[in-house]
Order: C-alpha cells, then structure tokens, then sequence
C-alpha cells in the first residue's frame, strides 16, 4: 500500500501475479470442463475497477482486468457454444475483518489522518463477510440476476446490477 510515486514495480505488479494469474487458471478451467449448459461462473473483481485505488499500486487494474477475463470468456463460451455465463462480482466498500480490507483501510485513513473505521464508514453502511456470502449467494440463485454481467455489492445497496450482457 502506497502512493504511485513510492511504489516498487514488484509491489506495483503483486495483484496482477496473484489475482489475475488465478483469474485466468480459474476462467480457462471452467472453459475447458465439460460444464453443463447454462451455468454460471462468478469472478470476483473489486469495486476498484470502476473507481480506482491510488494506493493500491497496480490493484485497479488488476480488478478491471479481471472484469474484462470475464467478458473474455463469455464471448469465447459463445463462439464454442458452451452455454456457460461468466458473472462479475465487485465488492464496492472495503471490509474490516478480512486482512486485505484492514491493510488497505489502514493506509487508505493513515493517509488521511483518520481512524480506519472512519474511513470505511464513506462506503456507507458496513458488509461484514456473512452480508458478502449472502449478497454473491442472491447473484447465483436469483433468476432476476441470470442475465446480468456485473454486479456491485455493498451494505447500502445489497446487489446492484452494474451491467447487463445486452449493454
């Protein structure tokens, strides 16, 4: 966690290695299964692919190109046939409790010379992790969700469709 202009590459590219690298295993493995038609396959993102995270190094972007994998392998699922959907899930606060949350809310009110809890109260009302499971959970078993390619996720908001497969 750090500013553009003090960040190493290797901090910089960590996400892209981890995230991204699992992403794609995860996408070319659910492509390459005998799936049945008709299943969906979540990727989870990050609400820093639509707004950013300055000093998260290359995180954003990362999380943007996971969006992008998804929409990748709906097209490819298409041109093969498959009848699989790949879904995007981008948690759209920060959540205390999870390392990762505590690490980046830290530095993020650090920076601001702010406690962490009050910089995630911006997000608005908290998403525990229970909250979480259940808002990924509604995504996959509600069927006013099947068409839908993004969905932000957040205490206020529960499931918000971002964007649909027709957009």
């Amino acid at each position: 966690m750090e500013r553009l202009d003090k960040i190493s590459w290797a901090d910089f590219t960590a996400t892209w290695e981890h995230d991204v690298k699992a992403g794609l295993h995860w996408l070319q493995g659910a492509l390459n299964l005998p799936l049945e038609p008709g299943t969906r396959v979540v990727v989870v993102s990050s609400g820093a692919a639509v707004d950013g995270s300055p000093m998260s190094g290359g995180y954003g972007g990362a999380k943007r190109m996971l969006r992008f994998m998804a929409k990748y392998a709906t097209r490819v699922s298409e041109q093969r046939q498959l009848g699989i959907r790949f879904q995007a899930i981008l948690p759209r606060q920060m959540i205390l409790g999870t390392g990762i949350g505590d690490t980046a809310a830290s530095a993020y009110a650090r920076a601001m010379d702010i406690e962490p809890e009050a910089f995630v109260a911006r997000f608005g009302a908290p998403m525990p992790t229970e909250a979480l499971r259940r808002n990924v959970v509604a995504v996959l078993d509600n069927p006013a969700y099947s068409d839908g390619f993004a969905f932000g996720l957040s205490g206020d908001k529960g499931v918000d469709v971002m964007e649909r497969f027709a957009d």
